[in-house]
């Protein structure tokens, strides 16, 4: 595992976002990107996300999905690494995902440990900001933890 400071966490989730993706190794195929305040997150939802990529199949982005809504954490193809790098502030990629629908593949899940972090973090409200890990190439799994905080 490698830990990456972004010393520019107050600027919002978009910095941390790009703090992982410039450190993700020019070898991988893509990234997950999974948010530090969602707990509930699975080593088995992150294999079911790889599966489900599949650039040969035009699957580049897997997004699990729950009762319609999706959620997180992400899996982006390389492709997109320079969109995400144009992210600004407090926002995701969201826009992103409807942006390049036709490269979307959805990961049915139950329940909401998937679902946006607003609805089920522990910490939510209290403005906190734990941080966030980027990581994962095609069956070769570079981690990346982006820090936000001095731990």
């Amino acid at each position: 595992m490698k830990f990456v400071r972004n010393p520019d966490f107050a600027g919002g989730l978009a910095s941390s976002v790009k703090a992982g993706i410039s450190a993700v190794p020019d070898n991988a195929d893509g990234a997950v990107v999974c948010l530090g305040d969602m707990p509930l997150i699975s080593a088995k939802l992150i294999d079911r996300l790889i599966e489900t990529f599949a650039p040969d199949r035009g699957h580049l982005i897997a997004v699990p999905v729950s009762d319609g809504r999706r959620g997180n954490p992400v899996l982006w193809s390389r492709r997109f690494f320079r969109e995400l790098m144009t992210l600004d502030g407090d926002v995701g990629a969201r826009h992103l995902i409807a942006k390049h629908a036709e490269a979307v593949a959805e990961v049915p899940v139950d329940g909401e440990s998937a679902l946006p972090r607003h609805r089920h973090a522990a910490g939510a409200g209290s403005g906190a900001r734990i941080g966030s890990f980027v990581g994962w190439a095609k069956r070769s799994v570079p981690t990346i933890f982006v820090r936000g905080l001095d731990w």
